[in-house]
């Protein structure tokens, strides 16, 4: 921490005195943020829920479990994939039936079109699109499956 800051925000009292002499546990953790005891986790959510409302959070979220259920039909109606979880919240797992879909990943998440994670259902790899990204749009989730057939396609050449 610099001098500037510490002059700024730092604290000398009793209370918060480090008398430790090992280094490792010597450290100051009060010093890198505002807080002397736990972190104000919740601080985040609790402004966002207070400028935005309850119900900016309840469309965000409708908004993202319906991404989900536009994409498991178009994978269910591509013959080479297959939905490995019932789509019951805003991800979908899925896996190409016939090539790696780990290399897949990797062609996809390569050319930064569409972001994919992946999973492990069943001990199989899975492709897995979770959707929480507000700027996310309907046209986004349609270019998922056209995106992996096309990594698939490549693997073949």
């Amino acid at each position: 921490m610099t001098i500037a800051i510490v002059a700024t925000v730092g604290t000398v009292n009793d209370y918060v005195r480090i008398l430790a002499e090992d280094p490792g546990e010597a450290f100051a953790f009060f010093e890198e943020s505002m807080e002397l005891s736990r972190r104000f986790r919740a601080l985040k959510l609790w402004m966002s829920l207070q400028y935005h409302g309850r119900a900016a959070f309840r469309e965000a979220i409708a908004r993202d479990l319906s991404h989900a259920q536009l994409l498991a039909p178009s994978i269910r109606a591509h013959p080479e994939l297959e939905i490995l979880a019932p789509v019951s919240l805003s991800a979908v797992c899925f896996r190409h039936r016939t090539k790696d879909n780990a290399a897949i990943l990797r062609r996809v998440i390569a050319r930064g079109r569409v972001y994919l994670s992946n999973a492990t259902i069943h001990g199989q790899f899975a492709l897995r699109a979770c959707f929480v990204n507000h700027r996310t749009t309907e046209d986004d989730v349609r270019a998922i499956v056209s995106k992996i057939i096309a990594a698939a396609d490549e693997l073949n050449r």
